[in-house]
């Protein structure tokens, strides 16, 4: 029989090695040995070919005999094939699943098991399948007539050889980032000895990788289009499975992903922006009541983007209820003053607010409220923003939705059914001042969440990643995402007038008079930016429209490149804004290079990409990068860059995009040293990197070649 082999590749030499290298080339083959699971009748084999290899090429005639085939061989591979003739070809060849002008050598039936490890070593994963495959199935009575040696240690060997092979391929589609691909590999492995009952020792190993590659099955499952149903739904379930496990989002369960509670964070994170509305209330309204205090304030999130775009306020209420859980030990009243305002209760939003110690936030309230009685038009301005910008970017349904006019206080307000439901909702008692717990309180919130001590909530949900520090309490080890715009405690406000009426009722209030003070709101800021326009325009706009749409002063976020969508803006003061001029982009990118090198280097310093990367860029070469070091791979790189644009608009201070011209040389390497040449490249490219401005800081967004 043949097989597609060639002598040289057998002993790992070149074809113009001198008889002295093949040699030693040969002992060294001999020296090394194949996994411990195979068996004496399998390694026996292969050194018999080995053995032939060097026969050939060690004596001058043999070996010129054998390079005339060769190069025949390469000859036919590069000429168009000859039209078949009318009658068969009886000449010997290969199976019909190998390439008629691969090279090939012929060997005994009884080395065919020799002939697989050799592959196995060489990488030829594929060709394993294209050759064994058969053998366990119609090829089955070859295995049983003893030709191929003792059935008994045939056929563990063939299962071990397939599975091998399976297993290494589901390696590398995980670092081509084929997820559910490398899970299909994988799996195909196990099953071929778990349906023998074959090397416990090594299935163990094979699902250990395949529960790691898990989270990452997960987000490409929960990426695809709507369409894909059935797969979206196995997706869900896989994640429910991993939470199960772990015993909720902030819980110590082991779900075998390696994740701890920091990494598990961040995978929710991620995965968050792949879920419409709904799925995402089912999941973390049902998770919160484990109970699990991150989960509430996702939900919370859920409940808030549901019913200020579907327009129903009773989803709010629900929103308002869980945070009223959470605030017995957090500091939520920022949330609980914005459902307020989408409740019509503009005196309960009021008094929230002034109970919060979010100084960043309640100044900019304040600043777009001067002049008015209460605090309305600023909280107007700010809950709407906060609620487009920040809560919509983290579902897959309402992300585009974030520049929709229709998508509105303003709308919200003038819906029938909202107003309908607002005018049967009951008094809420104002709320008391920050006091202690009472005994009740307390014993709600002992039940809320006793297995968890969290850290105190960030209420002004700044970024996706503001749940983190839950559990920072009950997880020393994990590093909160803390970012620029962390707020300290303000000095207590001045207290504002409370509207008053004599048309409340002890039961029922009218709706007529929280929405009209409402609304008295949004007519104050559409003042307030009118005047801000009437000032700031020149005379070419002075005819500009000047209708009753809510606006806002804050800047508009950035498109956001899918997946995962960007980090929220943060309203803030005016600060001076750094010039970018040519050096500050090339350090930039110099930092970027200096940063990938450390990430995918021997050490695999991943923190150092959150030196010069934010999302989505940070997220997809944290991936990236934690694939490499999962797989005991390292890589090393060489670059040279030139800057040959960049594009700064004083008008967008935070945004900035830059050309440059890459040369980079990357060698990747396994885990034993060996460079991979397949995964190695030496590159020209011209890349264009968009950049933004955080905490005074450049950091790259995303990356586009050209």
């Amino acid at each position: 029989m043949r097989i597609p082999l060639d002598y040289y590749r057998i002993l790992c030499v070149p074809a113009k090695a001198t008889t002295a290298q093949i040699t030693q080339a040969y002992r060294d083959r001999l020296s090394q040995m194949p996994r411990r699971e195979h068996g004496a009748l399998a390694i026996e084999a292969r050194n018999r070919i080995i053995e032939q290899a060097f026969d050939v090429l060690s004596q001058t005639e043999s070996r010129a005999v054998y390079d005339h085939e060769l190069s025949g061989n390469l000859f036919r591979s590069l000429v168009p094939s000859r039209p078949k003739l009318p009658f068969p070809d009886h000449a010997v060849s290969g199976p019909p699943e190998i390439d008629p002008h691969q090279p090939t050598i012929a060997i005994e039936e009884r080395d065919f098991l020799g002939g697989l490890l050799l592959l196995l070593d060489l990488g030829e994963y594929e060709l394993i399948l294209k050759l064994a495959s058969p053998y366990l199935r119609g090829k089955g009575k070859q295995v049983k007539g003893g030709s191929l040696g003792d059935p008994d240690l045939v056929n563990p060997e063939l299962r071990l050889c397939l599975a091998l092979a399976h297993w290494e391929l589901s390696r590398e589609q995980w670092l081509q980032q084929h997820y559910e691909l490398a899970a299909t590999s994988g799996q195909a492995g196990q099953t071929l000895l778990a349906d023998a009952d074959l090397f416990p020792e090594l299935r163990e190993e094979i699902q250990a990788e395949l529960n790691r590659l898990r989270p990452y099955q997960i987000l490409e499952l929960l990426s695809l289009t709507d369409g894909e149903t059935a797969e979206r739904k196995r997706g869900l379930a896989m994640l429910q499975d991993m939470l199960d496990a772990r015993g909720g989002i902030d819980g110590q369960g082991d779900d075998k992903s390696g994740l701890g509670i920091d990494d598990f964070l961040r995978f929710i994170q991620q995965l968050r922006s792949y879920l419409t509305v709904q799925e995402q209330l089912e999941l973390f309204v049902a998770e919160s009541k484990r109970p699990s205090a991150a989960a509430t304030y996702l939900a919370v999130y859920g409940l808030l983007g549901a019913g200020f775009s579907w327009r129903q306020p009773q989803l709010v209420l629900q929103a308002q209820e869980l945070l009223e859980r959470l605030g017995q030990r957090q500091d939520v009243y920022l949330e609980q003053s914005i459902c307020a305002l989408l409740l019509g209760q503009p005196d309960e939003a009021n008094q929230l607010l002034e109970q919060s110690q979010e100084q960043e936030a309640i100044t900019y309230i304040r600043e777009q409220s001067q002049g008015a009685a209460n605090l309305l038009p600023g909280l107007c301005l700010y809950g709407e923003t906060w609620l487009k910008t920040e809560v919509f970017s983290h579902f897959r349904d309402l992300r585009q939705r974030r520049d929709d006019t229709a998508v509105s206080l303003k709308a919200y307000f003038a819906d029938l059914e909202v107003q309908q439901y607002l005018e049967g909702l009951p008094i809420a008692p104002p709320p008391e001042p920050e006091t202690a717990p009472t005994q009740p309180q307390a014993a709600i919130a002992a039940t809320v969440a006793p297995e968890v001590n969290p850290a105190p909530l960030p209420s002004r949900p700044e970024k996706v990643t503001s749940f983190e520090a839950l559990v920072s309490e009950s997880a020393p080890t994990m590093v909160p995402d803390v970012s620029p715009g962390v707020m300290t405690p303000p000095s207590p406000p001045e207290p504002e007038p409370v509207i008053e009426t004599a048309e409340t009722g002890p039961s029922h209030r009218s709706f007529s008079v929280p929405f009209l003070a409402i609304a008295v709101a949004l007519g104050a800021v559409v003042a307030l930016v009118g005047l801000v326009q009437l000032i700031t325009r020149s005379p070419s706009q002075e005819t500009a429209s000047n209708g009753p749409t809510v606006t806002t002063p804050a800047p508009e976020p950035e498109t956001p490149v899918e997946p995962p969508p960007p980090e929220a803006p943060i309203i803030e003061n005016e600060n001076p804004t750094p010039i970018l001029d040519e050096a500050i982009a090339t350090e930039v990118i110099e930092n970027w290079f200096t940063s990938k090198s450390q990430a995918f280097g021997p050490d695999h310093d991943l923190t150092a990409l959150e030196n010069i990367l934010t999302n989505p860029s940070l997220a997809e070469w944290r991936s990236r990068a934690q694939q490499v070091r999962d797989a005991g791979h390292y890589r090393t790189y060489e670059h040279s860059l030139t800057v040959e644009s960049f594009n700064f608009d004083p008008s967008q201070p935070d945004v900035a995009t830059v050309e440059a011209q890459v040369q980079e040389k990357a060698n990747h390497y396994r885990g034993n040293g060996a460079l991979d040449a397949s995964q190695s490249y030496d590159s020209s490219l011209q890349i264009r990197y968009s950049l933004v401005r955080q905490d005074d800081r450049w950091l790259i967004r995303s990356s586009q070649t050209l």
